[in-house]
């Protein structure tokens, strides 16, 4: 059995999930005609040397198989009548190969593969997992630290309430004030002594009138020498 290769260009403007299915229709094919493929290797968009139907890109794929000339015939036929392809090539490059050995060595390939794809998830779970761990030790450091903050005032503020005293408490509406009831107790002998004194005005006025009268009655000393 000889070793093949075929590079494929595909129309770039493909969605991916067409040219899934195209990668599995060849796959299938190679499989038919009894042939073993050994990997699809995907090289994505590239520029064109030269444009190809009006495109100046074009989606890269290679095709590593093995197989009798007649996979080739079918397998070119295929890419001849779908206008999705672009350009092909087929290169061979063993004439004689071990299936067997080559089978072996694709099995091991893919069990590496896997290993260190499993490995990679390991690490990323390791890595996140001690990311939180680091996340949940820094809250913790945090909240201890505020903590120890909140104790450290906390006596400060005692002692700062302590040195202030107890302010004093405001006067209630209901009872009054002290100067209230005492102003009350010192107006009313005043009232008093003011009401006293009117009723001595009152009886002194009838004796200041009489006196006044008396006086106009009497003739002056000058009137007396006169007369």
């Amino acid at each position: 059995m000889r070793r093949y290769e075929t590079v494929i260009i595909l129309d770039p403007d493909l969605p991916e999930e067409a040219r899934d299915g195209l990668f599995q229709k060849l796959s299938d094919l190679i499989a038919q005609q009894g042939g073993f493929l050994v990997d699809i290797d995907v090289w994505g968009n590239r520029k064109l040397a030269y444009e190809i139907r009006k495109k100046p890109r074009g989606f890269y794929v290679r095709l590593d198989f093995c197989g009798t000339g007649a996979l080739v015939d079918e397998l070119e036929r295929n890419l001849r009548i779908d206008d999705r392809f672009l350009k092909y090539m087929t290169v061979l490059l063993d004439r004689e190969v071990d299936l067997e050995a080559l089978k072996a060595a694709k099995a091991e390939e893919e069990a590496e593969k896997a290993a260190a794809k499993e490995t990679a998830a390991k690490e990323a779970a390791a890595k996140e997992t001690a990311a939180e761990e680091a996340a949940a030790k820094e809250a913790a450091a945090k909240e201890a630290a505020a903590k120890a903050a909140a104790a450290a005032e906390a006596p400060a503020a005692e002692a700062e309430a302590a040195e202030s005293g107890p302010e004093p408490s405001a006067p209630t509406a209901d009872t009054g004030t002290p100067e209230e009831t005492d102003t009350s107790d010192e107006t009313a002998p005043e009232t008093a002594s003011a009401e006293e004194d009117q009723t001595d005005s009152e009886e002194a006025a009838p004796a200041v009138a009489e006196e006044s009268v008396a006086a106009a009655e009497e003739p002056t000393e000058t009137e007396s020498k006169e007369a």
